[in-house]
């Protein structure tokens, strides 16, 4: 039976509501920005823009595109795996609609349906798609773990000055991460085990009435778990792919964080070093990356304020985390959007013309 993409890429209404969404949280971080901080508005930001050095900014931007790109080449390698080959711009667009359906989706779960649906369109089957996507997506869990716990110990001392709200945060989001690498695990190793444990969980939420249709529920459960059988029967049998692919997750990961560094050096700073900036970074993604909030808008501005304020003089502070921000999640979100958009409509385009192609056959 031939195997169909379910994700509607196309609901306007639920990416409307998402982008309002983005938006409002957008204005009210901006505003409690503006009546926290004295004199940052527009005219100002223009102000320090003009004077930072280009060619920083001109890096900056090419790291972020690194890091679009390095996630598609990541898809690419398992996809080959699996005897797929994916071209440069299609492995990129998997990429991109990850990051763009992640960016308005809270805790980024509209990230890999968008990617399997792209994949789906393009000749790969949707239960090989979900395996691609699932080992990658673990494979960037243990990557960021790997990254969280290196910024850890190398900036200690600074972690245990940090204040309460941001320690708590990190360590959630470190708990969370390590719940998650083990719950992907658990359905590969054991899979009786997990599927019991989640009937039983599932049995007793539907008891209390938390629930309805256990049965819909369990039968989602249990194609999880397959799944993630079928990633773990990849990784018994190709574990070399899976150290390269860990590998290209951390070197993307060093890409995002080489963002903050290089608006850093825009500002004509040279006090801290590559890597204690890509050490705070990397602290910083491990506390606000399991928020359920898209793009962890307002948390990770205010949480770059209270890690950076030692880093940056007050007065570049406030201009250098708006513009990291600006490259690192806003240009990002919108040029993956544009680009998401552009390979949809490309797909309308090839999809009407086998149409057309179809009926004029069939009048012959």
């Amino acid at each position: 039976m031939e195997e169909k993409a379910t994700f509607k890429a196309g609901n306007r209404k639920n990416q409307l509501i998402s982008l309002a969404v983005i938006a409002a949280l957008v204005l009210l971080t901006f505003y409690t920005l503006h009546s926290k901080l004295d004199g940052i508005n527009f005219r100002h930001l223009w102000s320090v823009f003009v004077h930072l050095e280009l060619k920083y900014i001109v890096l900056a931007v090419v790291s972020m595109f690194v890091f679009v790109v390095i996630e598609g080449q990541c898809l690419a390698v398992i996809a080959r795996s699996l005897g797929y080959k994916m071209k440069l711009h299609q492995a990129t667009v998997y990429s991109a609609a990850d990051l763009y359906f992640s960016a308005i989706t809270p805790s980024a779960t509209g990230g890999q349906p968008a990617s399997a649906y792209y994949m789906a369109k393009d000749g790969i089957k949707v239960s090989d798609g979900t395996t691609i996507l699932v080992l990658n997506i673990l494979l960037y869990t243990m990557s960021l773990i790997i990254m969280g716990t290196w910024g850890l110990l190398v900036k200690l001392n600074f972690f245990m000055e940090a204040g309460r709200i941001f320690k708590l945060l990190f360590v959630i989001g470190f708990v969370l991460q390590i719940l998650l690498v083990a719950l992907c695990l658990l359905c590969m190793f054991s899979k009786e085990l997990i599927r019991n444990l989640g009937v039983f969980l599932i049995k007793c939420l539907y008891r209390l009435r938390f629930i309805k249709y256990k049965e819909e529920k369990i039968e989602k459960i249990n194609g999880y778990i397959d799944r993630y059988q079928a990633g773990m029967d990849l990784v018994k049998r190709k574990p070399g792919v899976m150290a390269v692919v860990l590998l290209g997750n951390i070197l993307q990961r060093i890409a995002f964080f080489s963002i903050g560094y290089f608006v850093y050096k825009s500002f004509g700073l040279s006090q801290a070093g590559y890597v204690d900036m890509v050490a705070l970074q990397s602290l910083l993604a491990m506390a606000v990356n399991s928020l359920p909030i898209p793009g962890a808008i307002g948390v990770s501005e205010g949480s770059f304020l209270l890690l950076f304020s030692s880093v940056f003089p007050a007065a570049a502070l406030a201009p250098a985390m708006i513009f990291t921000r600006g490259i690192n999640y806003y240009l990002c979100f919108i040029l993956c959007g544009i680009y998401t958009i552009a390979y949809h409509l490309s797909i309308l385009k090839r999809q009407s013309k086998r149409r057309n192609k179809n009926e004029a056959d069939r009048i012959l």
